[in-house]
């Protein structure tokens, strides 16, 4: 994969259909700071609107992924109202646009991944962990409640008593815990971690966008009232019928080659 710019805590990088925001803090872990936060969407934003990419890799410099919300500079603006300037606002627009993001994610998880870091990696699509990578929600050793979009989105993926465990305790869990408890798809030795998220990367990379971009809206939909609603499906139905893709897809199977699949985006969005 391509490198980060050494100077900035977060930045992009494009390597052929791969796309990367670099979380670059490590001597802080990788901390994120309200300035970080207000930033994230830029950079996702930038990635959705470069054709070429077609998956999106979120990733610490390092040895960590993300210590969380950098404690030490924000302090008490974790509590400080619901403005559109205030450190909750600033991060639900944040986490909201990772989980909205049209194009598939994947967070390469290693070492800590904490409080803020579990918000980025669980709006993500997928996570890949190496063994060394634990994760926690700490806000109960802090004083403090945990956003309730976040909370929301921990419980829809692990259920609400493993999010009761991680948040009661606010003690860490290693990452055969997490995979079993769904917050990791996969763990892996950390010498063969970044090969395999390149290889996950590459493999949807050529799929088909329309299928990923359908699911996934399908998907939110499901989550939002535990059905797809009707109009959403209606849609994608549509767009496949009308798009490029299924044409390709289909002949592809038929004559034994590799597809290559042309659709980006509906018309109009």
């Amino acid at each position: 994969m391509a490198t980060p710019d050494p100077t900035a805590p977060l930045s992009t990088s494009t390597e052929g259909p791969i796309g990367t925001i670099w979380l670059n803090r490590p001597a802080k872990r990788n901390a994120v700071s309200l300035e970080m936060w207000g930033q994230l969407p830029e950079l996702v934003h930038q990635l959705e609107a470069d054709d070429a990419v077609r998956v999106i890799v979120f990733r610490g410099v390092g040895d960590h992924f993300c210590a969380g919300a950098d404690i030490a500079t924000i302090g008490a603006q974790l509590t400080d109202g619901e403005g559109d300037t205030s450190y909750r606002r600033v991060n639900e627009v944040a986490e909201e646009t990772i989980a909205a993001a049209t194009k598939p994610t994947i967070a390469m998880l290693r070492g800590s991944c904490v409080g803020g870091g579990c918000q980025i990696s669980l709006a993500c699509d997928l996570r890949l962990a190496d063994s060394t990578t634990r994760l926690g929600i700490t806000v109960a050793k802090l004083g403090f409640t945990y956003p309730s979009f976040a909370l929301e989105r921990c419980a829809r993926l692990i259920g609400s008593s493993r999010t009761k465990w991680l948040l009661y305790s606010g003690d860490l869990v290693d990452a055969v815990t997490a995979e079993r408890w769904g917050m990791v798809d996969e763990v892996l030795a950390p010498e063969a971690l970044e090969a395999r998220v390149e290889a996950l990367a590459q493999m949807i990379a050529s799929r088909s966008l329309l299928t990923i971009r359908g699911t996934k809206e399908m998907l939110a939909s499901f989550d939002a009232s535990a059905t797809i609603d009707d109009s959403v499906t209606e849609f994608w139905e549509r767009e496949a019928r009308q798009g490029p893709d299924i044409v390709e897809g289909v002949e592809a199977f038929t004559t034994k080659r590799q597809a290559s699949f042309t659709w980006l985006r509906p018309e109009g969005r």
